[in-house]
């Protein structure tokens, strides 16, 4: 599954979510436009709950990536050396290596610092927005840790320990609540950080 915009090619990826605001022929239409990939990611969740692939791989539509790291920038590349052992054995893969940025901590949501509320900045917000996407009776973590960025693979029954309501509570939380506290990039980075917690993987990876 690969959100894309205009320039780049749609092939290979049997799901491809159009991130254009021009509606683009033969291309699947995500349930919001915010978020760049995350709405075309949670789309995906949404639309097929049902119908899950054993294995889903969460990816950029381009072929050159530069969260891509240790096989190199190419997608395709490290599409071949992903084991889906690996991810039937664990459940959700993030496809990058390197544990930085993001390991062994990211984000701490109860103690924003005086420089990131004086700012606005999206980590003041932070245990609010967990709140939002994860429900009042998920805890708050201390802290928040896993390996960055928005490309992975999930299995499917990794996906389903969640019902299909969370997710649409979380497009909801995208598409509607987000305004209020973030801008379009602000979504990505927010899933960026919460992508694992997301697929129900602990706090800190």
């Amino acid at each position: 599954m690969a959100p894309k915009t205009p320039p780049e090619p749609a092939q290979h990826y049997p799901f491809f979510y159009s991130m254009s605001r021009k509606r683009e022929t033969d291309l699947l239409v995500p349930h919001s436009s915010r978020g760049r990939e995350v709405s075309a990611y949670l789309s995906f969740v949404i639309d097929y709950y049902d119908q899950l692939p054993p294995f889903s791989i969460f990816i950029h539509a381009g072929e050159s990536q530069q969260h891509n790291d240790l096989f190199g920038p190419k997608t395709k590349i490290v599409l071949e050396n992903l084991r889906l052992e690996a991810v039937r054995a664990k459940g959700y893969v993030n496809l990058r290596c390197l544990h930085s940025p993001g390991c062994p901590s990211h984000v701490h949501p109860k103690n924003p610092t005086e420089f990131d509320i004086k700012n606005h900045d999206t980590r003041a917000y932070f245990a609010q927005i967990y709140k939002a996407l994860f429900g009042a009776d998920k805890p708050i973590p201390d802290v928040l840790g896993g390996i960055c960025c928005a490309q992975f693979a999930v299995s499917r029954d990794q996906i389903r320990r969640r019902p299909k309501g969370d997710y649409l509570r979380m497009m909801n939380w995208v598409d509607k609540e987000s305004k209020q506290m973030v801008d379009d990039y602000g979504v990505g980075w927010v899933f960026e950080v919460v992508w694992h917690v997301v697929f129900s993987m602990e706090d800190v990876q």
